[in-house]
């Protein structure tokens, strides 16, 4: 399931380190090639608002199946993109039907006791979080010697090999509601109006993963104007952050034993060093050493976050993460078209600063949700 993950979640990723690529090829600016990212995030959390919450509703293998193989032929679209606004539109499907991950969650948290679920949503992110990071590293390397296109293709013919694996490996799980589609769906605004905890780590998470997204849109920019480089060395990045995905079992663990409020709060802090860091420090060394803390900080909010979410309602996993996961793909958006923006403004200082406030919003956000939380409790008990 871990491997299953890494492979289908790399699908939306792939572009990152190849935006000054399509820029070349394409003869287009930094702005518009930036679309091409928020593509990405838009499409992912459309398809989180639209299928992750079938799994509540139908048989999750069968579910799964289906979506990467939809994604494989999406990818045959992004492989054959005349123009960039075709390019757009395809990676916004590919994007749509990567989301399978966010169903295996959900699916593999019902496998294991309470106690052990914050470890075994970290082991699964351990593998989403490695295939985001070596997304950036294929696609450097494969783009540069064989063409952005033949990248895809080989993007395609893997997603068709994952399906076959999950039919055999996956076991059947059955349904627990009897919903209708459209009843399921105006669940998730009950589920958030109702679940202050839902609220607080959805937000958290999604200013974070705004963060994530802004450095990686903006990272291949910096490489060819800074260091004059090109997608590999933009791609080789991930294999830094591959640190950090080691960390989310770790983060799992202390999120089990210290708690969603202390492991959020220390992630956040950790993530706004890294780019504090990467804001004075602008050399290579600097950017590694970055990446590495920021990967860790974003990830760890990930993990404590979504293992406290799952927590919450037992037989509403699969809306719960609806619910989280599109507004965190709300902020990988936002982060993309915003860190692009800012790169226009005003190069890696207007990046480094803009992910500066939103972290500084973030921590702001949490501690005032968590007081708020325990003035609520303190109500009740009296």
């Amino acid at each position: 399931m871990a491997v299953a993950c890494g492979v289908s979640v790399a699908n939306p990723y792939f572009s990152q380190p190849l935006l000054g690529s399509f820029a070349a090829y394409f003869h287009a600016p930094a702005w518009q090639i930036g679309l091409v990212a928020t593509a990405a995030q838009v499409g992912y959390g459309t398809g989180l608002l639209l299928f992750l919450p079938l799994g509540d509703l139908l048989e999750r293998r069968s579910l799964i199946v289906w979506i990467v193989n939809a994604c494989a032929v999406c990818l045959v679209g992004m492989a054959l993109s005349p123009t960039l606004p075709i390019l757009i539109v395809t990676q916004l499907l590919v994007a749509l039907t990567a989301i399978s991950p966010q169903i295996l969650i959900p699916m593999g948290s019902e496998m294991v006791p309470a106690n052990q679920r914050g470890k075994l949503v970290g082991t699964l992110m351990s593998g989403l979080l490695c295939g985001i990071l070596l997304a950036r590293v294929v696609a450097g390397i494969v783009a540069d010697h064989f063409g952005w296109r033949a990248l895809f293709w080989g993007a395609s013919v893997a997603m068709l090999a994952l399906g076959v694996s999950l039919r055999l490996a996956l076991p059947r799980q059955e349904p627990v509601h009897r919903l209708s589609y459209g009843q399921l769906m105006r669940s998730l605004v009950d589920l958030w109006r109702d679940h202050p905890v839902l609220r607080t780590a959805a937000i958290g998470s999604g200013l974070s993963f705004a963060c994530f997204t802004a450095f990686w849109t903006c990272l291949s920019f910096l490489m060819a104007e800074n260091f004059h480089r090109g997608a590999t060395e933009a791609g080789l990045f991930g294999i830094v952050g591959l640190i950090g995905a080691a960390g989310a079992p770790a983060a799992g663990r202390l999120s089990d034993r210290k708690g969603f409020g202390f492991t959020v709060a220390a992630a956040l802090i950790l993530t706004a060093v890294s780019f504090a860091l990467m804001w004075v420090w602008v050399t290579i060394a600097g950017l590694v050493a970055g990446v590495l803390l920021m990967d860790l900080g974003v990830q760890s909010v990930q993990v404590a976050a979504q293992a406290k979410v799952l927590s919450l309602v037992p037989n509403a996993r699969s809306r719960l993460n609806t619910v989280y996961m599109v507004t965190r793909f709300i902020g990988g958006a936002i982060g993309a078209t915003a860190g692009a923006f800012a790169w226009s403004l005003a190069r890696w200082p207007g990046v480094c600063g803009f992910c500066l406030v939103l972290m500084a919003v973030a921590l702001a956000f949490h501690f005032g949700s968590l007081r708020g939380a325990k003035t609520v409790e303190h109500r009740f008990a009296a």
